[in-house]
């Protein structure tokens, strides 16, 4: 594996609302993607807000940002990490079968933002 890459101290960074899907049910939350200053790539991801305090979710999308933000920065694309997770198809149309999937989409759409 890669060194890893330090983010700097300070860069710029992106926060929005996600919502994760499934037959029975909709979670929305926030996230924040932190950029390499330089390139304007995805450098690390955090949790923002959006699901009870303490709950077994938002844990869950704290640890996916954590380990995302990891890979990241050991110089894995974020296209890799994307595809590398599982789908779904939820009424009809193929979807991230998991919270850390659509964390990790929506990571490769701020990469090939431009």
């Amino acid at each position: 594996m890669n060194a890893r890459i330090r983010p700097p101290a300070r860069r710029p960074a992106v926060t929005h609302k996600l919502t994760w899907r499934t037959e029975t049910a909709e979670h929305s939350f926030h996230i924040t993607v932190g950029l390499d200053p330089d390139t304007a790539k995805p450098i690390e991801v955090f949790y923002a807000d959006g699901q009870r305090h303490g709950s077994q979710l938002q844990h869950t999308i704290q640890d996916a940002c954590v380990l995302i933000s990891l890979l990241l920065q050991h110089g894995v694309a974020p296209v890799a990490i994307a595809k590398s997770l599982s789908t779904a198809s939820v009424f009809g149309t193929e979807q991230p079968s998991s919270i850390i999937g659509t964390i990790a989409d929506d990571v490769l759409r701020q990469g090939l933002s431009p």
